[in-house]
């Protein structure tokens, strides 16, 4: 009888574990930005609005509001085709809110200068981070400015 106890205790112990082996938020945003590098960089307009909930918002500078993943599609493939490119994100802070999370950064990227060459930029930014069921980490709200000196 015993063995039988000691399986049931392993079993439920075990259970409770699967939730502490989900990645933290820290580690999960930082996957997630790496794949929104890498799609920024690429021109995928379709992989950067993979990494947002289906109900995020996208508040861009001088732009109205991105809501839903096709907005924010459209968003980003505008952004490609003005000639942006080589987005580097830098995590200054996390919060880590359970299966929410809030990132401080800074950015930069390049830009076509109007006259033939390019134009780094450098920004800020605030996400409010989603994880969902499959634990990985989304965008639900996304805010940046940009300006010309270092952020």
């Amino acid at each position: 009888m015993r063995p039988i106890i000691a399986a049931a205790a392993l079993l439920a112990l075990s259970s409770c574990a699967s939730v502490s082996d989900a990645p933290d938020a820290a580690e999960g945003i930082a996957a997630s930005s790496a794949r929104f590098e890498a799609a920024f960089n690429a021109g995928d307009a379709d992989g950067l609005a993979a990494l947002y909930t289906s109900d995020a918002v996208a508040l861009p500078p001088g732009a109205a509001r991105a809501e839903g993943r096709e907005a924010i599609r459209a968003l980003w493939q505008g952004v490609i085709e003005s000639g942006a490119g080589d987005l580097d994100l830098m995590t200054d802070a996390i919060a880590d809110h359970g299966d929410r999370a809030t990132e401080l950064g800074r950015l930069s990227l390049t830009a076509p200068d109007g006259i033939g060459g390019r134009v780094t930029a450098h920004g800020k930014y605030v996400v409010m981070w989603e994880r969902g069921e499959d634990g990985v980490w989304r965008l639900k709200w996304d805010i940046w400015n940009t300006q010309g000196g270092p952020g």
